[in-house]
């Protein structure tokens, strides 16, 4: 039926870096309660690599009623595009090259909480996803096309912080500034 079961969260911690908050690490909360199912159960957009802006990125969309919370995960079924610009990128997902998935989301609830000599963990209490995309290299490991999420091989990495450098964090900050002002500019 041209379609495909994905994972589309399994809650990783995941680190991320803002101009603000400098390093923290992430964790989406899953649950029944923390997440705002509504858009992708109306049918919300399967992207190629969050490509929100054109319509030749769409190469699907959840199957309405679908997305689902199934224990610690989150699961949709994704009806794959047949139009022709988006062939390619439906073909290898079918053949499994490509299998790694991703959601775009939004936060209204975050908790932050600092450890004792570790980075700071912002837990999302309450999120929205808005949209699910297939991508070269998923922020959360466990995020795959169902068939391949299974047997996929997951490691575990062992993080080292080298001592704060404010000059590296300066530099860090002005390069994501000028990033955020080229993709304004190119609207």
């Amino acid at each position: 039926d041209n379609s495909i079961e994905v994972i589309w969260t399994t809650g990783a911690t995941v680190r991320r870096v803002s101009w603000m908050d400098g390093e923290f690490d992430e964790e989406l909360v899953v649950s029944r309660n923390a997440i705002r199912l509504d858009r992708l159960n109306s049918g919300a957009p399967f992207l190629d690599s969050h490509g929100m802006w054109s319509l030749s990125n769409v190469i699907g969309s959840v199957l309405r009623g679908s997305a689902k919370i199934e224990g610690s995960i989150g699961t949709a079924r994704v009806r794959l595009s047949g139009a022709p610009d988006a062939a390619d990128r439906v073909a290898k997902i079918k053949e499994g090259t490509v299998s790694n998935i991703s959601v775009g989301y939004r936060i209204h609830a975050v908790e932050r909480k600092e450890r004792d000599g570790a980075i700071p963990l912002h837990r999302v209490t309450d999120w929205e996803p808005w949209e699910i995309s297939a991508v070269t290299v998923p922020a959360d490991a466990g995020a795959q096309v169902r068939s391949a999420g299974k047997d996929a091989d997951l490691f575990d990495c062992r993080v080292v912080r080298a001592p704060a450098d404010h000059s590296d964090l300066d530099a860090l900050r002005i390069s994501m500034r000028r990033r955020i002002y080229e993709v304004a500019r190119r609207g």
